[in-house]
């Protein structure tokens, strides 16, 4: 039972450390002087809008492993967020132009 319960809290927790470092990465960027593109972005919203989307996929999908992880790779999205943010920062990626 508690593996069972591993398995379903996982993706949750994988959103909530990629949505963390976004928000992390954002601040410093802020902090440098650089812009946030978009003007609604906040992490309350984005931790609700995946955990939205990752309840509503665990509570509809098969308990398959091929779905466990198509569920894990959505939940890890927000990892591509920090990583453009750290190259932004770091000046390897220009940014989006406004």
């Amino acid at each position: 039972m508690k593996h069972s319960i591993v398995k379903i809290l996982m993706p949750f927790l994988i959103s909530l450390g990629g949505i963390l470092l976004d928000y992390w990465t954002t601040s410093i960027g802020l902090s440098m002087g650089f812009i946030e593109i978009h003007p609604e972005y906040h992490p309350l919203k984005a931790l609700a809008i995946f955990w939205s989307a990752i309840t509503v996929l665990v509570a509809t999908l098969p308990r398959t492993r091929f779905w466990r992880m198509s569920i894990n790779a959505l939940a890890a999205l927000p990892y591509l967020g920090a990583i453009n943010n750290v190259l932004v920062i770091a000046g390897i990626f220009p940014g989006l132009p406004i």
